[in-house]
């Protein structure tokens, strides 16, 4: 039996990357897996994947900004698995480079950047959850699962909008727990460090990466497989008694202090 054995579960952004890694290991463990994204040319193809597999999942695909095609997306999943929704991990948030390339400092930031990537990071989760927990209120059980970022803890000089998306979904995350924890609702968020995706692999430049392996606490830089473990933890039953709770799969960046790889580095040269 797997750990999520007839379970239904909505993953969110689950197109490439992270969501793509989690809905693939959800059906690996049991789980009947909608694969909810942008497009439905991607979400598709991760769909197909799992059939092939031997897997249960379904795709639907709608703007994550948009509330009226978020409930239908819901009501997609509902209708494909008999109106149950036990796992729902809000995965989605902007990250192409056409928008985080304008994703600047406060005094030059966009209005509607900012507004475009509160929707998808912050509003989008709030959505998918309000249309999903009537139904695991129904069933007295669920858990929701947020993909969160360091961005959200720090502060950085650019990216405001996305670090103020990422704030708020701990937040979010926090309420979620309080709200409905007596009813048998979990609610736990995952704060993510940098991932090397496929895209991440082929479009990253290699100074950037260096600073930030430099960074990191461990020998290597984590991958989508990493941060859809932890998921896999949180929608089982193993995590039962964890809610409210930020999990740190990070490699242990956002642990240390801003100076910490140039003491390493004057360590290495016997300055100190």
């Amino acid at each position: 039996m797997g750990r999520l054995e007839g379970k239904v579960a909505i993953v969110t952004g689950a197109g490439s990357g992270i969501g793509e890694a989690t809905a693939q290991l959800f059906a690996s463990h049991g789980a009947k897996v909608v694969v909810a994204g942008r497009r439905l040319d991607t979400v598709e193809r991760v769909a197909d994947g799992i059939r092939a597999a031997g897997g249960d999942a379904v795709a639907v695909a709608g703007d994550l900004g948009s509330e009226a095609e978020i409930k239908l997306m819901v009501e997609q999943a509902l209708d494909t698995y008999g109106g149950r929704i036990d796992i729902l991990h809000n995965n989605a948030a902007i990250t192409n480079m056409e928008i985080m390339s304008q994703d600047k400092d406060v005094v030059n930031l966009d209005v509607e950047i900012f507004d475009r990537t509160m929707a998808v990071n912050l509003r989008g989760p709030l959505l998918f959850s309000k249309y999903v927990l009537p139904h695991m209120l129904k069933q007295g059980q669920g858990s929701v699962i947020m993909t969160g970022s360091g961005r959200g803890l720090q502060g950085e000089p650019e990216y405001t909008s996305y670090g103020v998306s990422k704030a708020g979904l701990t937040n979010l995350m926090r309420n979620i727990a309080a709200q409905y924890g007596k009813q048998g609702i979990r609610c736990n968020i995952i704060i993510v460090g940098f991932v090397l995706s496929e895209a991440a692999r082929s479009g990253f430049p290699q100074n950037l990466r260096e600073i930030i392996e430099r960074h990191h606490l461990t020998p290597y830089i984590g991958e989508p497989k990493d941060i859809a473990n932890a998921a896999l933890f949180l929608a089982s039953e193993e995590s039962r008694f964890v809610t409210g709770h930020e999990l740190f799969v990070d490699g242990g960046i956002t642990s240390h202090s801003a100076a910490y790889a140039d003491f390493v580095q004057l360590h290495k040269d016997g300055v100190i």
